[in-house]
Protein backbone atom coordinates (compact mmCIF):
# COMPACT_ATOMS: atom_id res chain seq x y z
CA UNK A 1 0.00 0.00 0.00
CA UNK A 2 1.50 3.56 -1.26
CA UNK A 3 1.38 5.58 2.08
CA UNK A 4 -0.24 9.14 2.01
CA UNK A 5 1.47 11.49 -0.21
CA UNK A 6 -0.29 14.73 1.19
CA UNK A 7 0.97 14.64 4.15
CA UNK A 8 3.01 17.70 5.45
CA UNK A 9 6.62 17.34 5.93
CA UNK A 10 9.61 16.28 4.65
CA UNK A 11 13.15 17.79 3.79
CA UNK A 12 16.28 17.65 2.01
CA UNK A 13 17.31 14.24 2.11
CA UNK A 14 14.22 12.52 3.23
CA UNK A 15 10.76 13.00 2.04
CA UNK A 16 7.72 13.56 4.02
CA UNK A 17 6.88 9.67 4.52
CA UNK A 18 10.80 9.90 5.96
CA UNK A 19 11.64 7.85 2.86
CA UNK A 20 15.24 8.86 1.92
CA UNK A 21 14.64 10.44 -1.12
CA UNK A 22 14.53 9.02 -4.40
CA UNK A 23 17.16 11.20 -5.95
CA UNK A 24 19.92 10.32 -3.54
CA UNK A 25 18.61 6.38 -3.57
CA UNK A 26 19.83 6.85 -7.37
CA UNK A 27 22.95 9.30 -7.28
CA UNK A 28 23.90 6.66 -5.01
CA UNK A 29 23.94 3.83 -6.57
CA UNK A 30 25.12 5.17 -9.64
CA UNK A 31 28.01 6.57 -7.77
CA UNK A 32 28.90 3.29 -6.14
CA UNK A 33 28.60 1.72 -10.09
CA UNK A 34 31.34 4.31 -10.91
CA UNK A 35 33.77 3.61 -8.07
CA UNK A 36 33.49 -0.30 -8.02
CA UNK A 37 33.44 -0.17 -12.15
CA UNK A 38 36.60 2.22 -11.84
CA UNK A 39 38.36 0.25 -9.28
CA UNK A 40 37.64 -2.93 -10.53
CA UNK A 41 39.26 -1.52 -14.20
CA UNK A 42 42.27 -0.33 -12.12
CA UNK A 43 42.80 -3.37 -10.86
CA UNK A 44 42.60 -4.94 -13.88
CA UNK A 45 44.44 -2.97 -15.69
CA UNK A 46 47.36 -2.91 -13.95
CA UNK A 47 47.58 -6.89 -13.68
CA UNK A 48 47.76 -6.47 -17.06
CA UNK A 49 50.55 -4.30 -17.17
CA UNK A 50 52.13 -6.28 -14.34
CA UNK A 51 52.11 -8.98 -16.96
CA UNK A 52 53.08 -7.33 -19.78
CA UNK A 53 56.35 -6.26 -18.34
CA UNK A 54 57.01 -9.20 -16.71
CA UNK A 55 57.32 -10.83 -19.77
CA UNK A 56 59.58 -8.23 -21.55
CA UNK A 57 56.39 -7.62 -23.68
CA UNK A 58 57.25 -3.75 -22.54
CA UNK A 59 60.13 -1.76 -23.12
CA UNK A 60 60.74 0.74 -20.49
CA UNK A 61 61.45 3.45 -22.93
CA UNK A 62 57.45 2.65 -24.59
CA UNK A 63 55.85 2.39 -22.46
CA UNK A 64 53.90 5.95 -22.24
CA UNK A 65 53.00 4.58 -26.04
CA UNK A 66 51.82 1.68 -24.70
CA UNK A 67 49.52 2.84 -21.72
CA UNK A 68 47.75 5.37 -24.77
CA UNK A 69 47.43 2.65 -27.01
CA UNK A 70 45.75 0.82 -24.20
CA UNK A 71 43.39 3.44 -23.17
CA UNK A 72 42.17 3.72 -27.06
CA UNK A 73 41.82 -0.43 -27.13
CA UNK A 74 39.95 -0.42 -23.67
CA UNK A 75 37.44 2.08 -25.09
CA UNK A 76 36.54 0.16 -28.21
CA UNK A 77 34.31 -2.57 -27.55
CA UNK A 78 35.40 -4.46 -31.41
CA UNK A 79 38.73 -5.60 -29.56
CA UNK A 80 38.98 -7.74 -26.90
CA UNK A 81 40.13 -5.41 -24.21
CA UNK A 82 37.08 -3.44 -24.92
CA UNK A 83 35.25 -6.35 -24.77
CA UNK A 84 36.42 -7.30 -21.31
CA UNK A 85 35.93 -4.16 -20.09
CA UNK A 86 32.72 -3.39 -21.52
CA UNK A 87 31.39 -7.01 -19.67
CA UNK A 88 33.34 -5.96 -16.50
CA UNK A 89 31.17 -2.91 -16.73
CA UNK A 90 27.71 -4.51 -16.83
CA UNK A 91 28.56 -7.13 -14.06
CA UNK A 92 29.27 -4.15 -11.49
CA UNK A 93 26.39 -2.32 -12.53
CA UNK A 94 24.34 -5.62 -12.02
CA UNK A 95 26.07 -6.19 -8.97
CA UNK A 96 25.31 -2.44 -7.62
CA UNK A 97 21.38 -2.85 -8.53
CA UNK A 98 21.51 -6.64 -6.71
CA UNK A 99 23.46 -4.76 -3.61
CA UNK A 100 21.40 -1.76 -3.18
CA UNK A 101 18.04 -3.00 -3.56
CA UNK A 102 18.70 -6.63 -1.43
CA UNK A 103 20.81 -5.21 0.80
CA UNK A 104 19.45 -1.68 1.47
CA UNK A 105 15.93 -2.21 0.81
CA UNK A 106 15.58 -5.56 2.14
CA UNK A 107 13.48 -6.60 -0.41
CA UNK A 108 13.20 -9.16 -3.36
CA UNK A 109 15.21 -8.13 -6.72
CA UNK A 110 11.75 -9.05 -8.23
CA UNK A 111 10.37 -6.07 -6.86
CA UNK A 112 12.16 -4.23 -9.69
CA UNK A 113 10.80 -6.52 -12.14
CA UNK A 114 13.35 -9.07 -12.45
CA UNK A 115 11.17 -11.92 -12.30
CA UNK A 116 12.41 -15.18 -13.68
CA UNK A 117 12.83 -15.68 -17.33
CA UNK A 118 10.70 -18.47 -17.20
CA UNK A 119 7.45 -16.54 -16.44
CA UNK A 120 8.76 -13.49 -18.63
CA UNK A 121 9.71 -15.46 -21.64
CA UNK A 122 6.96 -14.52 -23.65
CA UNK A 123 7.91 -11.33 -22.90
CA UNK A 124 11.59 -11.44 -23.61
CA UNK A 125 10.94 -13.48 -26.90
CA UNK A 126 8.56 -10.31 -28.33
CA UNK A 127 11.05 -7.78 -26.91
CA UNK A 128 13.82 -9.64 -28.91
CA UNK A 129 11.68 -9.51 -31.91
CA UNK A 130 10.49 -6.16 -31.39
CA UNK A 131 13.94 -4.56 -31.37
CA UNK A 132 15.40 -6.63 -34.55
CA UNK A 133 12.36 -5.15 -36.52
CA UNK A 134 12.91 -1.42 -35.05
CA UNK A 135 16.76 -1.48 -36.37
CA UNK A 136 15.80 -2.85 -39.23
CA UNK A 137 13.57 -0.58 -40.42
CA UNK A 138 15.85 2.29 -39.37
CA UNK A 139 18.42 0.68 -41.72
CA UNK A 140 16.21 -0.15 -44.51
CA UNK A 141 14.81 3.88 -44.18
CA UNK A 142 18.48 4.81 -44.27
CA UNK A 143 19.50 2.63 -47.25
CA UNK A 144 16.45 4.04 -49.08
CA UNK A 145 16.56 7.71 -48.68
CA UNK A 146 20.54 6.91 -49.31
CA UNK A 147 22.17 8.31 -46.51
CA UNK A 148 24.02 4.39 -46.33
CA UNK A 149 25.52 2.37 -48.91
CA UNK A 150 26.11 -1.24 -48.73
CA UNK A 151 29.51 -2.15 -48.91
CA UNK A 152 28.63 -5.84 -49.01
CA UNK A 153 25.92 -7.19 -50.33
CA UNK A 154 22.70 -8.72 -48.06
CA UNK A 155 23.73 -11.77 -49.99
CA UNK A 156 27.19 -12.39 -48.64
CA UNK A 157 27.29 -11.47 -44.57
CA UNK A 158 31.01 -11.43 -43.06
CA UNK A 159 30.40 -14.09 -40.24
CA UNK A 160 33.02 -13.92 -38.11
CA UNK A 161 33.69 -14.31 -34.09
CA UNK A 162 32.94 -11.04 -32.77
CA UNK A 163 28.80 -11.80 -34.05
CA UNK A 164 29.00 -14.57 -31.22
CA UNK A 165 31.25 -12.30 -29.01
CA UNK A 166 29.10 -9.23 -29.83
CA UNK A 167 25.90 -10.75 -28.81
CA UNK A 168 27.36 -11.53 -25.14
CA UNK A 169 28.11 -8.09 -24.70
CA UNK A 170 24.69 -7.11 -25.67
CA UNK A 171 23.21 -9.64 -23.27
CA UNK A 172 24.89 -8.32 -20.43
CA UNK A 173 23.98 -4.38 -21.94
CA UNK A 174 20.51 -5.09 -22.63
CA UNK A 175 20.03 -6.93 -18.78
CA UNK A 176 22.08 -4.05 -16.88
CA UNK A 177 21.06 -1.12 -18.39
CA UNK A 178 17.66 -2.29 -17.23
CA UNK A 179 17.96 -3.35 -14.47
CA UNK A 180 19.33 0.07 -13.39
CA UNK A 181 17.72 2.68 -15.30
CA UNK A 182 14.36 1.18 -15.53
CA UNK A 183 13.91 -1.23 -12.40
CA UNK A 184 15.95 0.22 -9.99
CA UNK A 185 15.01 4.14 -10.78
CA UNK A 186 11.33 3.28 -11.74
CA UNK A 187 10.48 1.31 -8.94
CA UNK A 188 12.30 3.84 -6.40
CA UNK A 189 10.62 6.90 -8.04
CA UNK A 190 7.24 5.38 -7.36
CA UNK A 191 7.29 6.72 -3.91
CA UNK A 192 7.16 10.27 -5.37
CA UNK A 193 3.55 9.41 -6.28
CA UNK A 194 3.87 11.40 -9.37
CA UNK A 195 3.40 9.37 -12.96
CA UNK A 196 5.64 12.32 -15.01
CA UNK A 197 8.52 12.11 -12.73
CA UNK A 198 8.68 8.20 -12.95
CA UNK A 199 8.93 8.59 -16.88
CA UNK A 200 10.72 12.11 -17.36
CA UNK A 201 13.87 11.69 -14.34
CA UNK A 202 14.23 7.38 -15.46
CA UNK A 203 14.65 8.41 -19.30
CA UNK A 204 16.80 11.44 -18.23
CA UNK A 205 19.17 9.50 -16.05
CA UNK A 206 19.20 6.85 -18.74
CA UNK A 207 20.23 9.76 -21.55
CA UNK A 208 23.03 10.85 -19.12
CA UNK A 209 24.46 7.85 -18.79
CA UNK A 210 26.27 8.23 -22.16
CA UNK A 211 26.93 11.32 -22.06
CA UNK A 212 31.04 10.50 -22.29
CA UNK A 213 30.11 8.33 -25.52
CA UNK A 214 32.04 8.94 -28.55
CA UNK A 215 29.99 11.86 -31.16
CA UNK A 216 27.65 12.61 -28.11
CA UNK A 217 25.30 15.47 -29.45
CA UNK A 218 22.49 17.24 -28.72
CA UNK A 219 19.95 14.98 -30.53
CA UNK A 220 21.63 12.20 -29.55
CA UNK A 221 20.06 12.83 -25.54
CA UNK A 222 16.94 14.10 -27.78
CA UNK A 223 16.86 10.23 -28.75
CA UNK A 224 18.45 8.14 -25.79
CA UNK A 225 15.11 10.50 -23.71
CA UNK A 226 12.90 9.16 -26.20
CA UNK A 227 14.60 5.38 -25.50
CA UNK A 228 14.03 5.90 -22.10
CA UNK A 229 10.60 6.77 -21.96
CA UNK A 230 9.64 3.86 -24.25
CA UNK A 231 11.41 1.25 -22.21
CA UNK A 232 10.08 2.49 -19.04
CA UNK A 233 6.63 2.47 -20.95
CA UNK A 234 7.36 -1.19 -21.43
CA UNK A 235 8.49 -1.81 -17.93
CA UNK A 236 5.25 -0.37 -16.75
CA UNK A 237 2.93 -1.65 -19.61
CA UNK A 238 4.29 -5.34 -19.15
CA UNK A 239 4.54 -5.58 -15.07
CA UNK A 240 8.48 -6.67 -15.42
CA UNK A 241 11.57 -6.06 -17.60
CA UNK A 242 12.14 -9.06 -19.72
CA UNK A 243 10.25 -6.73 -22.84
CA UNK A 244 12.55 -4.15 -22.42
CA UNK A 245 15.69 -6.06 -21.78
CA UNK A 246 14.88 -8.44 -25.42
CA UNK A 247 14.07 -4.57 -26.76
CA UNK A 248 17.36 -3.44 -26.16
CA UNK A 249 19.45 -6.39 -26.48
CA UNK A 250 18.60 -6.81 -30.37
CA UNK A 251 18.32 -2.88 -30.90
CA UNK A 252 22.00 -2.83 -29.74
CA UNK A 253 23.12 -5.93 -32.13
CA UNK A 254 21.41 -5.65 -34.76
CA UNK A 255 22.46 -1.83 -34.73
CA UNK A 256 26.12 -2.98 -34.18
CA UNK A 257 27.36 -6.80 -35.18
CA UNK A 258 24.62 -7.23 -38.48
CA UNK A 259 24.58 -3.87 -40.02
CA UNK A 260 27.56 -2.47 -39.08
CA UNK A 261 26.57 0.63 -37.51
CA UNK A 262 28.05 2.71 -34.75
CA UNK A 263 26.24 1.21 -31.35
CA UNK A 264 26.03 4.80 -29.57
CA UNK A 265 29.31 6.32 -30.61
CA UNK A 266 31.21 2.52 -30.74
CA UNK A 267 32.93 0.88 -33.26
CA UNK A 268 31.68 -2.72 -33.69
CA UNK A 269 32.80 -5.89 -35.89
CA UNK A 270 29.78 -6.61 -37.95
CA UNK A 271 28.37 -8.59 -40.77
CA UNK A 272 27.52 -6.04 -43.03
CA UNK A 273 30.51 -3.06 -43.91
CA UNK A 274 28.89 0.54 -44.56
CA UNK A 275 29.26 3.84 -46.10
CA UNK A 276 28.24 6.86 -44.75
CA UNK A 277 26.96 9.53 -47.12
CA UNK A 278 27.78 12.78 -45.35
CA UNK A 279 26.81 12.72 -41.44
CA UNK A 280 24.51 14.55 -40.99
CA UNK A 281 20.78 14.74 -38.86
CA UNK A 282 19.52 11.85 -40.64
CA UNK A 283 22.00 9.18 -40.27
CA UNK A 284 23.16 9.96 -36.66
CA UNK A 285 26.68 11.32 -37.40
CA UNK A 286 29.49 10.56 -35.53
CA UNK A 287 27.24 9.05 -33.05
CA UNK A 288 25.13 6.73 -34.83
CA UNK A 289 21.69 6.42 -36.36
CA UNK A 290 20.48 7.33 -32.30
CA UNK A 291 21.69 10.66 -33.12
CA UNK A 292 19.48 11.20 -36.13
CA UNK A 293 15.84 11.90 -36.96
CA UNK A 294 15.49 7.95 -38.72
CA UNK A 295 15.55 6.52 -35.05
CA UNK A 296 12.96 9.31 -33.90
CA UNK A 297 10.65 8.03 -36.42
CA UNK A 298 11.48 4.22 -35.48
CA UNK A 299 10.95 4.92 -31.68
CA UNK A 300 7.37 7.06 -32.73
CA UNK A 301 6.17 3.88 -34.21
CA UNK A 302 7.26 1.57 -31.43
CA UNK A 303 5.31 4.06 -29.02
CA UNK A 304 2.04 3.03 -31.30
CA UNK A 305 2.95 -0.47 -31.50
CA UNK A 306 2.85 -0.36 -27.72
CA UNK A 307 0.04 1.22 -27.19
CA UNK A 308 -2.45 -0.09 -30.06
CA UNK A 309 -1.43 -3.45 -30.15
CA UNK A 310 1.08 -5.31 -27.76
CA UNK A 311 -0.56 -6.92 -24.84
CA UNK A 312 0.99 -8.31 -20.92
CA UNK A 313 1.50 -11.75 -21.96
CA UNK A 314 2.40 -13.08 -17.97
CA UNK A 315 -1.10 -14.55 -16.52
CA UNK A 316 -0.91 -12.53 -13.47
CA UNK A 317 0.49 -9.20 -15.17
CA UNK A 318 -0.66 -5.54 -14.61
CA UNK A 319 -4.88 -4.73 -15.21
CA UNK A 320 -4.86 -2.71 -19.13
CA UNK A 321 -1.82 0.24 -18.76
CA UNK A 322 -3.92 3.52 -17.86
CA UNK A 323 -1.56 6.63 -17.28
CA UNK A 324 -3.74 7.88 -14.23
CA UNK A 325 -3.15 4.79 -12.29
CA UNK A 326 0.42 4.24 -12.86
CA UNK A 327 1.65 3.88 -9.36
CA UNK A 328 -1.17 1.08 -8.64
CA UNK A 329 -0.34 -0.43 -12.06
CA UNK A 330 3.29 -0.94 -11.57
CA UNK A 331 3.13 -3.54 -9.32
CA UNK A 332 5.66 -6.50 -10.89
CA UNK A 333 4.34 -9.89 -11.37
CA UNK A 334 5.12 -12.42 -8.65
CA UNK A 335 6.34 -15.89 -9.84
Amino acid sequence: MEKDFNRAGGGFFKNRNSQIRSGWKIAGAFSSFFLVTNIAALLVILAYIIYESASNKIPLDQLTAFLTNLDTEASDISTGLGLSMNLLQCLCMIFVVVLFWRVFQKRPIRDIGMISIRTGSKDLLIGLIFGAVSLSLVFVILLAVGSIDLVNPLSNPHLNLSMLTGLVLFIFVGIDEEMFSRGYCITVLKQTGNKYVIFIVSAVVFALMHSFNPGMNAFSYVNLFLFGLLTAYMAIKSGNLWLSIGYHITWNYFEGNVFGFLVSGQTTNSAYNLKVNGYNLINGGAFGPEGGIVVTLVLGLSFLFLWKVYKPSCKAGPPKFNADDIIAHYRPTQE
